[in-house]
This record gives structure tokens, sequence and C-alpha cells, in this order.
């Protein structure tokens, strides 16, 4: 769960729909995601083989709800800090150094994002939803010069999904995640002398992530207020 957020009881479906996304991260800490099956994870769960139709057709339909809650998770740990909202280059560099260290100091995030088969559709939309609203914001502001907004989001996008996972992998190390962030900053425009003090201001971030995560973990959506369960 999130360390900064406080968790919502929920209803009983609610908190069982969470546990068999529970029982699905631990064993997915040791296979891959083509490797669970349905009794697996029931038994895993404490729970009764067929009630877990209740929640999901099938494996792979947990597996998808899985991956939005992986999205959502890292769209509420974006959203925790708002002292950058007036700022499209600060909340940038934040965004940027703030989802690299997320990969390289909880191990499991990066697991479920890159060795087990979890689609991360939702993640990289919600990201690259970001950091378009923040190059295009930019750019209105004068700070960063792309002539191609959809362009340099994509590369962008791109360039901090590899830093991931080369984070994750240990083919880079935690310190290499500042000075990224401020070569990210002069490719969008953003003079190299402000790019390298906002890639490196001292920063009080959150703890990652905790895992497992659950969806009653975070804020609740507008959709749960019309009868879906997230």
């Amino acid at each position: 769960m999130m360390p900064t957020l406080e968790s919502r009881s929920g209803t009983k479906r609610e908190r069982t729909r969470d546990q068999l996304l529970i029982s699905a991260q631990a064993l997915l800490m040791e296979a891959d995601a083509a490797a669970l099956g349905l009794r697996q994870i029931t038994a895993h769960a404490g729970l009764v083989h067929a009630s877990f139709y209740n929640y999901y057709p099938d494996v792979a339909a947990l597996i998808g709800d899985l991956g939005e809650l992986l999205g959502a998770t890292h769209a509420a740990a974006m959203a925790i800090h708002g002292n950058d909202r007036d700022d499209p280059a600060a909340r940038f560099a934040r965004i940027t150094r703030q989802t690299l260290r997320i990969v390289a100091e909880q191990p499991g995030f990066g697991r479920l994002m890159f060795d087990v088969g979890l689609p991360s559709d939702r993640l990289g939309a919600e990201l690259r939803l970001r950091l378009k609203m923040d190059i295009e914001e930019g750019v209105a502001r004068g700070l960063f010069t792309v002539a191609d907004v959809d362009l340099a989001t994509s590369i962008v996008a791109g360039a901090i999904t590899g830093l991931a996972l080369d984070l994750h992998r240990g083919t880079l190390g935690f310190a290499k995640i500042d000075p990224a962030t401020a070569q990210l900053l002069t490719y969008l425009g953003l003079d190299a002398a402000e790019a390298k003090r906002l890639a490196h201001a001292a920063f009080d971030f959150p703890p990652p992530p905790e895992l497992p995560m659950r969806w009653l973990a975070l804020p609740p959506s507008p959709q749960s207020q019309t009868g879906d369960m997230r």
C-alpha cells in the first residue's frame, strides 16, 4: 500500500478483490504471469476456487487489473507532492526523478514493470500524458523549445522507460538519476544551468509505494462512485 495514504476499509467485495491481487503479486515475485493459475491464486489467498469468478472471468482479466493497479499506484505517488504545480520544468524534473527512484528503491515494483509479463499500458499512458502536458505548458511559457510536442513526448517517455529498466537491471546506478534528468531537460530546450539545478534540487521525496499494491490503498476514483469497484 501507499505509506503516505490512508487505506480505505472498503466493502467486502473490494477487500476480497484486493486479496486476490495481493496473492497474485506475491506469486509473481517467484514466477511470471503466464505461469499463474486460478487455483494457485485462490489457494494462496485462502479462498474457495469458484469464488474467483465473482471477480474475474479468468486469470488474464486479473492480470489486466493488476496492470491497471500498477499505473494507478504510480499516478497516486506522483500526485502526493504538488508544490511544483506552477512550474512545468520543475514538475517534469520531479516526476522523472521520482519515477526513476521508485524503480531503483523498490525492486519489486521494477519486477512487476519489466520481468513478469504484466501489461503496463496504463502506466505508460499515464506517464506519457503527464509528460505531454508538462512539455506543452513548458513550450507555451518559453521554457522548452521543442518543435514537435508529440515526438518529444515519445522520445522522453521512451528514455525514462529505458532508464528505469537499466536501473532495475543494475546497468545504471542510483547516482545517474539526477544527471539523466538534467539531460532530458536540456533536450527539451531548458537552459543547461537551470536544468542542472532542477535535476539536483533538494526534494523531500516520499518513500516508494509499498508492495503488495491494493486498490483500497489509493484515493477513490470517480468510477468508485458509479458502481465500479475501482
